[in-house]
C-alpha cells in the first residue's frame, strides 16, 4: 500500500482579500474531495491574498495506480479554478 501526497501551489492575482482567496480554495478542495474521495487541506501560504497551497492525500495499491491518481488530481485541480497552477509536487510514501 502506498500513500500519495500531492501539493499544489496556485496563484490568483485577482484576489484582493482573504475572503476572495477562501472562495477559490474552497472550490478546488470541494472539487477534489467530491470527485476523488481524497483528504484535502489548505496546507500553507494562509496569510497571502494571492497565493495558495493545497495538499491532498490518497491511498494506492502500487506505484502505477498512484501515478494515475496523481495525474487525474493534476487535471482536476487545473480545471477546478481559473487560478494558475504554478507548482505541483507528488510524493509517495
Amino acid at each position: 500500500m502506498i500513500v500519495l501526497l500531492v501539493t499544489a501551489r496556485l496563484r490568483a492575482p485577482w484576489c484582493r482579500s482573504l475572503k476572495d482567496k477562501r472562495s477559490v480554495v474552497a472550490g478546488v478542495m470541494n472539487a477534489l474531495k467530491k470527485r476523488f474521495n481524497v483528504s484535502v487541506a489548505e496546507s500553507g501560504l494562509q496569510d497571502s491574498h494571492t497565493l495558495m497551497e493545497i495538499s491532498a492525500a490518497a491511498l494506492a495499491f502500487d506505484a502505477a495506480q498512484a501515478d494515475a491518481v496523481a495525474q487525474s488530481l493534476y487535471a482536476a485541480a487545473q480545471g477546478a479554478t481559473d487560478a494558475e497552477l504554478y507548482e505541483w509536487d507528488a510524493e509517495y510514501r
